[in-house]
């Protein structure tokens, strides 16, 4: 089984070459791709749209998602009902069909991601508190940039494009959606590198940490229990990854927490930069894993409906606790 390659920019941190990333092939030209290819071809019409008419489109697919895919919605509503217990049903099913417009409205602008320049995309995002950014790379040393799973992630991505950018994906199954995927987030004129997750080379990581470079992280899936910890979550207790903690440890890097979201006043999208997390990594793991979790929820509650609800958060529960899926 071949093991899935990096997508990587033309100018890059580790000089990867063309023919060591993934590339289009001329398997993605054959009759089970031809559905993607329908897809793509009708995303360039959307991408053209103006941005509120593209907006009350996918507010209506994500109408649409809300009754039609059950699996999902249950899962987003035994989610927010964990994390909000003094929330009534109303309130939670409330916040639950505002996560599945978001999520329709990402789902439309994922066309303007394929088919946009940088500067353009970068144009349709704001950072809030670039400043904070800047001044810790200019003390040498690198940065991660928690984040997480918001409806609007991979605009969060295309926000700080023009800094030298390390980070990971999930690979698709289908390899043309993968490709397609892949290169939004990495356009020629970038200076990013982006592996598989499965793939992932974490030696490299930490030396490319301890220069003036960004990882950029989505650390809140509850993926095992491994190098994980229970803490408090909001109302409830998740396992969290504790995988910044090592890397803290070994590269004296700043932590920045962060978060994309879509501003409807403005009609952009913001990523907002919170204020380095201090005293970290402490000697006890799961004081480290409260404190990772703390920046997970201050980034959520600015705008809890724009989370990624319908992920299973609490896969992993504690002894005693039910399964919520």
């Amino acid at each position: 089984m071949n093991k899935d390659k990096p997508f990587c920019s033309i100018n890059n941190m580790l000089n990867i070459k063309a023919s060591e990333a993934e590339r289009f092939t001329t398997d993605y030209l054959y009759p089970r791709y031809w559905i993607t290819w329908i897809v793509l071809f009708l995303s360039f019409f959307i991408n053209i749209l103006p941005n509120s008419l593209r907006v009350r489109i996918g507010n209506k697919v994500g109408d649409i998602l809300y009754r039609t895919n059950e699996k999902r919605r249950k899962i987003a509503s035994s989610n927010l009902s964990l994390c909000f217990k003094n929330k009534s049903k109303d309130e939670i099913n409330l916040i639950t069909k505002e996560y599945f417009q978001n999520l329709g409205r990402s789902f439309l602008d994922m066309s303007i991601l394929w088919w946009r320049s940088s500067n353009s995309l970068r144009a349709s995002c704001r950072v809030e508190n670039i400043e904070l950014l800047e001044q810790s790379l200019k003390k040498g040393k690198g940065v991660i940039l928690l984040t997480v799973h918001s409806t609007s992630l991979d605009f969060g991505g295309r926000s700080i494009s023009n800094f030298p950018v390390i980070s990971m994906y999930k690979p698709f199954r289908n390899k043309f959606i993968n490709w397609l995927i892949g290169r939004s987030r990495c356009k020629n004129d970038d200076n990013a590198v982006i592996f598989s997750r499965d793939n992932f080379p974490f030696k490299t990581l930490v030396k490319i940490l301890k220069k003036p470079n960004i990882f950029y992280y989505i650390g809140d899936e509850d993926l095992s229990l491994k190098e994980s910890e229970f803490a408090d979550f909001f109302d409830d207790r998740k396992a969290t990854l504790l995988t910044i903690r090592k890397l803290a440890q070994l590269t004296n890097c700043t932590i920045i927490p962060c978060i994309n979201i879509y501003d409807k006043k403005l009609e952009k999208y913001v990523t907002y930069l919170d204020e380095p997390v201090t005293d970290f990594p402490s000697d006890s793991p799961s004081e480290d894993a409260r404190a990772i979790n703390i920046c997970f929820e201050r980034l959520i509650s600015r705008r809890v409906s724009q989370y990624m609800w319908s992920l299973r958060i609490f896969q992993n529960r504690e002894k005693g606790k039910n399964y919520p899926y």
